[in-house]
């Protein structure tokens, strides 16, 4: 229940080009607990680097500081496979977290 929680922030990321690009708004920060982003990034750790969770962990940040004075706040993030095939292994679809598509 956790991964699934605060599956999209892990999506803050820039990877490749083969990456998918998604935009994610304030759904995300309002729905998810500090606690809960942090146990998601530390699970993460299994597929990116410490540099990339912390790269994360920052993009959550600025969405959740940009939502306290617009709603309609969005953070357009790259999605890699790795990190994708991990939320599917935990049921989840990070299209669900997506406030559009880019």
């Amino acid at each position: 229940m956790k991964i699934l929680a605060t599956a999209a922030v892990v999506t803050f990321i820039s990877f490749p080009a083969c990456a998918e690009k998604v935009a994610f708004g304030c759904q995300l920060v309002t729905q998810y607990s500090e606690d809960q982003v942090g146990y998601l990034l530390s699970e993460a750790r299994s597929v990116i680097s410490d540099h990339e969770t912390n790269r994360i962990y920052g993009h959550y940040v600025s969405l959740r500081s940009a939502c306290q004075y617009d709603g309609g706040a969005t953070r357009v993030v790259n999605v890699p496979p790795a990190l994708r095939d991990l939320l599917a292994q935990n049921g989840v679809d990070i299209r669900r977290f997506a406030a559009r598509r880019m």
